[in-house]
């Protein structure tokens, strides 16, 4: 038991220490991370806020402030940015888990002296750090995760904008007012997104085209680049975008639906083994009782 409270102060003593040290040694901005900010141009993806405050977000900016420009920490900015998630909360969140993977092991090693076994010194230091790498990755599949599910939502909302765009010029109206228009027929959460891009373009007399273009190649969002790329011929050359706008809908229709086949057939091949494992269970109680009357 002494040992492990030992370690445990130990442990705490020298993060503290640490964060002494790091308090006072004088901090000089990497020179790609100096070059970046004189050389970036304005995106038009909104900048996404810190969502409130919270253990989370301030551990977050604790680590964005002093480790920002670390290539360890990996931020995943096109996934973050389409959920709205702010970085600092990301980072908070695997701080936490990381610090939580850190002292489990640890507690279980005291709770397990308490109990009059005393574990090897590099059994739990071991666990611990292995167990706080692990945790402090899985943020990374969450969000990939749900950015995942937030892209195949936007794919089939892009259908019915690319028809009301097309509804919009067929009716008379001209490149960027089909599109301003055609995003405000819906209330979810990408008709949102599309009208907030849209009134940014406006505002910084950005062709709305080129706005949805960026904005596409920025998130990863193929539908909306195309979708930009035939209203760049309608707005800059006049051409008549109806036939190609409802054939491209089509052509995405096509496609979800084509995925949602493949996906479906994935999901009854992964279902067959539970029902085989509860078929030989059954068929075993059935022979149970006949077997035991035999004998």
């Amino acid at each position: 038991m002494t040992t492990q409270l030992t370690i445990l102060a130990g442990m705490i003593a020298g993060l503290g220490a640490l964060l002494v040290i790091r308090e006072f040694v004088p901090r000089h901005p990497h020179p790609i991370e100096a070059a970046r900010r004189l050389t970036t141009i304005t995106r038009t993806v909104p900048t996404t806020t810190d969502d409130g405050g919270g253990l989370s977000v301030g551990l977050g900016r604790l680590i964005l402030r002093r480790g920002g420009s670390w290539s360890i920490l990996r931020i995943p900015h096109r996934d973050l940015a389409l959920l709205g998630m702010s970085v600092s909360r990301f980072l908070g969140e695997r701080g936490l888990l990381a610090l939580a993977g850190l002292a489990s092991p640890t507690a279980s090693a005291v709770g397990a002296s308490l109990a009059g076994w005393t574990p090897p010194i590099a059994v739990p230091v071991a666990v611990s750090l292995l167990a706080a790498t692990t945790l402090s990755f899985l943020p990374y599949y969450t969000v990939a995760q749900q950015a995942s599910r937030a892209r195949a939502e936007f794919a089939r909302a892009m259908t019915c904008y690319v028809d009301l765009v097309a509804l919009e010029r067929a009716g008379g109206a001209g490149p960027v007012q089909s599109l301003e228009h055609a995003a405000t027929v819906g209330d979810s959460w990408v008709f949102a997104r599309l009208r907030d891009e849209l009134a940014r373009a406006r505002y910084r007399g950005t062709p709305a085209w080129d706005a949805l273009r960026n904005v596409g190649e920025e998130l990863r969002l193929p539908q909306l680049v195309k979708t930009g790329d035939v209203m760049r011929l309608a707005g800059l050359e006049g051409a008549t975008v109806y036939d190609n706008l409802r054939a491209r809908a089509m052509d995405m229709r096509n496609e979800l639906l084509t995925h949602d086949k493949a996906e479906s057939g994935v999901r009854t091949e992964r279902a067959t083994a539970p029902v085989a494992v509860t078929s030989i269970v059954f068929l075993l109680i059935l022979a149970t009782p006949m077997a035991l009357a035999i004998g």
